[in-house]
């Protein structure tokens, strides 16, 4: 494996199918690699997408695992694309083709989560209330997305990461609009309040408010920053759009982003007041629904 490898997202799509594979035909790894004839440790690597992952060893392991042909065949197109993105997209013009990945997934892979939400709160913090009300507002070309999907078990596997501490940090930044708009009406919001109070009390979390005076700048956006433990995973920023999920995974794209969330953090309120502010907003809008 060459030292300056980075795994790209992907090639780390391709590695989670075929470590569902295993998962589904009951092998261990010496038995997998007893089978392809391989090392125990190659097939590991290959599962976390810490190596480039080639297409003949993705059919290899197809076959060893039996996997038909209809579930092989986008893994393999992944991998094939997964060596160079850009030059596969412009000779197919079809990259849908391909195994992909949704946000959860990325995100439970992540050590560290830095988000701005300027219009509405994040997947990770929204009461089955909220989320509802937010798809009952959009246009059923959107609501019904497959990036959208944010299953409530790794909502509950995040929380438990950010109260057990240093697995997983989440960093937030919310702008303090979002906290009068009464997304599902006051009784909704209030409690959605509520529980982003209880989720800034966390071990992971750090959550500010950005003051209405700061006013808002050309081009900014709501977007998420993840970082990741491993060398071979570089930095990737999501944006949450209309058609689909938008993954920056080049340095010269996420840069902006980077730069932008540290100058949020510099003229945010003091961490230390976001709670009381939550709970202060909760219950002005629990006395308007009286």
């Amino acid at each position: 494996m060459p030292k300056t490898f980075k795994s790209n997202l992907q090639n780390r799509a391709v590695g989670r199918a075929l470590a569902l594979w295993r998962k589904e035909s009951v092998l261990s790894l010496a038995e997998a690699g007893e089978r392809v004839g391989w090392s125990p440790a190659k097939t590991s690597m290959m599962q976390n997408a810490l190596v480039p992952i080639v297409d003949t060893d993705v059919v290899a392991l197809a076959l060893v695992y039996k996997v038909s042909g209809e579930q092989r065949a986008p893994v393999v197109l992944g991998a094939q694309r997964a060596r160079d993105p850009l030059r596969f997209d412009l000779l197919t013009g079809d990259a849908s083709s391909c195994v992909g990945w949704t946000y959860a997934e990325v995100e439970a892979e992540a050590s560290c989560a830095r988000v701005v939400a300027l219009d509405v709160l994040p997947p990770l913090v929204r009461t089955p209330e909220y989320e509802a009300a937010l798809r009952g507002a959009q246009v059923e070309a959107v609501s019904e997305q497959d990036h959208r999907h944010y299953s409530d078990a790794h909502r509950q596997r995040a929380t438990q990461h950010l109260s057990k501490g240093p697995s997983l940090r989440l960093d937030l930044v919310v702008g303090e609009a979002v906290l009068r708009r009464p997304i599902g009406g006051a009784p909704v919001m209030a409690d959605q309040l509520l529980r982003l109070a209880a989720f800034a009390e966390l071990p992971g979390v750090r959550m500010w408010l950005v003051p209405d005076e700061v006013g808002a700048f050309s081009g900014m956006t709501s977007f998420t920053l993840l970082s990741f433990r491993q060398d071979e995973f570089e930095d990737v920023v999501y944006l949450d759009t209309l058609h689909a999920g938008t993954w920056l995974e080049e340095e010269r794209e996420r840069r902006p982003y980077a730069e932008t969330f540290e100058r949020l953090t510099n003229v945010v309120r003091p961490a230390g007041d976001t709670s009381a502010r939550l709970i202060e907003a909760a219950q002005l809008l629990k006395d308007s629904a009286d």
